[in-house]
Order: C-alpha cells, then structure tokens, then sequence
C-alpha cells in the first residue's frame, strides 16, 4: 500500500529522520569523575579532566555536542584545574623546602660542604 507524498526508502538502506549528522553524546559524567580523581588520587586524572572539559565545552557552544551535560562537564573541568593546581603548589613547596634544608646544611657545615 503506497500513500501519496510519501518517500520510499530502497531497500537495505535505513530511513534518516535527520537532515544533518546528530550530536555527539556528552562525556560529562566521565570528566566529573575524572576531576574527583585528580584531586583526591592522582594528578594525571585532574589534567585529563581539564583537557577534556576544555574540548567538550567548545564543541557544545559549536552546536557539535549534546549540550545537557554542561554543568557536569564545567564542575569536573573546575575540580581538574583544582587538581593540577593543588599538586604544582605542593611540587613547588616541596622544592622550597629542599632548598631550604640544603641552605642550613651548607651554612652549618662550616664550608665544608660546597654547592
């Protein structure tokens, strides 16, 4: 039975309801996760997080990704640059206090050990 108007599709090809390509489904689930990892195990995670929140975010304002998962993409992007932060001032603390304890060991040993 063929109604008038509508399109028939050839066989062995599927019907698209869509003009153009749909969107990419978001990933801001993993980059959440992504972000508490970093910043309660290891640093890595919050890096991954911060990148990948950076590319999500741009392909929803380009219209190429699911857009819902903005909050949750933006707060595990947040919790990644937390992450990356906390852990180079923590490199850099760690790096001040060496340099502190090889200062005194220096002044203490009455020359006798040179830097």
């Amino acid at each position: 039975m063929e109604f008038q108007g509508q399109h028939q599709v050839p066989p062995g090809q599927q019907y698209q309801y869509w003009r153009y390509s749909p969107m990419q489904p978001h990933r801001g689930v993993l980059i959440l996760i992504f972000g508490l990892l970093g910043l309660f195990t290891c640093a890595i995670f919050g890096l991954l997080a911060w990148i990948f929140g950076n590319e999500d975010l741009k392909k929803m304002d380009l219209g190429i990704m699911d857009p819902s998962g903005r909050d949750l993409t933006n707060a595990g992007r947040i919790l990644g640059i937390i992450s990356v932060s906390l852990t180079v001032l923590g490199l850099v603390m760690i790096l001040a206090y060496m340099f502190f304890v090889m200062g005194v060991a220096a002044s203490a040993s009455n020359g006798l050990f040179h830097i």
